[in-house]
């Protein structure tokens, strides 16, 4: 292999990062937006989008070739990414129930098949790809802290809609507990999509934008391009009757969450804690409201201000934690 091939070109791999993880996705938000607005299902399009920016980093260390690459489980995951794609494709020019139930079947197989190909790959592989386990026991600590903190702020969001009262009734019964325990098995059959985001957001450009903008500037510039990452599911898919109160709270929700993310990365050097605190973040929605629907909703200005309050409260002091003081080395 000819010598200036295997060396890292920092450029044009944030060249292929972007047209993938930004790009494709507003390309998919075209065929999002006419399913939508045909009336058509289109649940297979979230799962799609959460690939994208893993895959934008694995294209482009391939393309770049790197040495050391975890390349079976880089080339899976392309994979399923593509399968994805095609079902989203697919959920528009053939509507029918099938394409989700095609995207189920390949988020929870190609997660459990995903973890063969992961821990078969030699360890200097997975080092190299930051994708090892490390920290013990303790890093997930910071999954249990943050899964307080987020209970604490859905329980104080109650009380300016005076539902704390009958939501405390709902906790009383055994089907919140019921529904966290099924959670963690839950991870290891579908951690791909959360996977797909971290790979991308906290191990990929979080270091780049604290390099550019400061260690706190970094995580807060990475909370905006991420909230502004989510636009077409915001207008068609999360609110698409309110889509630019959607797109406020989507800042909010990014912003502290990059925060806390951003965090806990960089105390642990371990990308699995942030892809733990994802899939979290979104499944525990399960345990609060019993359901999993997130499409259609209706959001106020009032929301987003009781949103800013409680979340701001409770996760943005963690941008005075000492960690902050240093940047996160990114790679050559």
């Amino acid at each position: 292999m000819n010598e200036q091939h295997s060396a890292p070109q920092p450029k044009k791999e944030r060249l292929i990062f972007l047209l993938i993880a930004y790009g494709l996705t507003f390309l998919m938000g075209l065929p999002l937006a006419i399913a939508q607005r045909g009336g058509y299902n289109t649940d297979v399009f979230p799962n799609a989008q959460m690939y994208y920016p893993a895959a934008g980093v694995m294209l482009a260390y391939l393309a770049a070739r790197r040495p050391s690459l975890p390349r079976r489980f880089f080339v899976f995951y392309l994979f399923n990414t593509a399968a994805l794609v095609a079902s989203c494709l697919g959920a528009v020019l053939a509507p029918g129930d099938v394409w989700l139930a095609a995207t189920n079947l390949i988020v929870v197989a190609g997660s459990a098949l995903a973890w063969v190909f992961l821990l078969t790959e030699r360890k200097e592989k997975r080092a190299a790809a930051g994708l090892r386990w490390h920290g013990g026991v303790k890093a997930l600590g910071f999954v249990a802290l943050f899964i307080l903190l987020r209970t604490a702020a859905v329980f104080l969001s109650m009380l300016p809609y005076g539902q704390l009262g009958e939501y405390l009734a709902y906790w009383s019964t055994p089907a919140p507990y019921l529904t966290f325990l099924l959670l963690i098995p839950n991870f290891f059959l579908s951690f791909l999509p959360f996977f797909g985001e971290e790979y991308g957001w906290r191990y990929y450009l979080q270091p780049r934008l604290q390099q550019r903008f400061g260690p706190r500037g970094g995580v807060l510039a990475l909370g905006l391009v991420w909230a502004a990452w989510h636009l077409p599911l915001n207008f068609f898919y999360y609110a698409p009757e309110t889509g630019l109160q959607s797109f406020a709270s989507q800042i909010i929700t990014c912003v502290v969450m990059a925060v806390f993310f951003g965090w806990a990365y960089m105390k642990t050097q371990n990308i699995w804690v942030p892809v733990l605190l994802h899939c979290f973040n979104n499944s525990l929605i399960l345990v609060y409201s019993g359901t999993a629907v997130v499409s259609n909703q209706t959001v106020t200005w009032f929301d987003i201000l009781v949103q800013l309050i409680v979340y701001g409260v409770i996760f943005l002091p963690f941008l005075a934690s000492g960690v902050f003081r240093k940047v996160c080395p990114a790679e050559k």
